[in-house]
């Protein structure tokens, strides 16, 4: 049976006392010749006490024989109006490391038990997605996936209501011309996804030695 396809219905404006997840701020900020201006943006309310990043984003990658594959998620995203190609993700909950939220999102929305793999410069560099708009930051945390544990022979995700995420895998080395073909398809292709796969086929272009 096929499912039926999300939609926007209407748009509308939302008061911020209204809103659960993401408020919209006026910033007042002196810039570099003295003058006061100010500046509008949306800012999480979510954050954790002691964090310094609201969410996570994984790159999770399963080694095989023909060389790595890079997980990848399916998700219709109201503010697109598509359904968008994605990392998985999720905000940091109370409580929690980055590393702890990037593994239990990670068995959430896909079902797969991850293994961070530790960051090569030392301290994770914090990501802005869209700094002109929001002060929402991330982590990049990469995971690795073993195929012999027995959880990721069968993954069953723990999906919230509402949430309707589809899996997949895609060769690291066909990543960007996988991208162009789901884009043509009428996919929405997330940022983040895209500048990945433009860096890797960039290093194609212009090997770095």
């Amino acid at each position: 049976m096929s499912r039926r396809m999300a939609k926007v219905i209407s748009t509308e404006l939302l008061d911020n006392k209204d809103a659960k997840w993401i408020n919209l701020v006026k910033i007042t900020y002196e810039d570099e010749n003295g003058q006061i201006r100010t500046w509008e943006a949306m800012k999480r309310p979510t954050r954790p006490k002691g964090s310094t990043v609201d969410a996570v984003q994984m790159i999770a990658v399963l080694q095989k024989p023909t060389g790595p594959e890079l997980l990848l998620e399916k998700q219709f995203r109201a503010p697109a109006g598509k359904i968008v190609v994605e990392f998985p993700a999720g905000l940091v909950d109370e409580g929690e490391t980055p590393e702890q939220a990037a593994l239990r999102e990670l068995r959430e929305e896909t079902g797969y038990v991850g293994e961070v793999v530790p960051d090569r410069g030392g301290t994770r560099p914090i990501l802005f997605s869209s700094p002109a708009s929001s002060s929402s930051s991330t982590f990049l945390i990469h995971l690795s996936v073993n195929p012999d544990k027995e959880e990721n022979k069968n993954p069953k995700p723990e999906l919230e209501d509402g949430e309707f995420i589809e899996c997949f895998w895609v060769p690291l080395s066909n990543l960007y011309a996988e991208c162009r073909k789901l884009e043509s398809q009428g996919f929405a292709i997330d940022g983040k996804v895209g500048v990945f796969a433009e860096g890797l086929e960039m290093s194609k272009i212009w090997p770095i030695a």
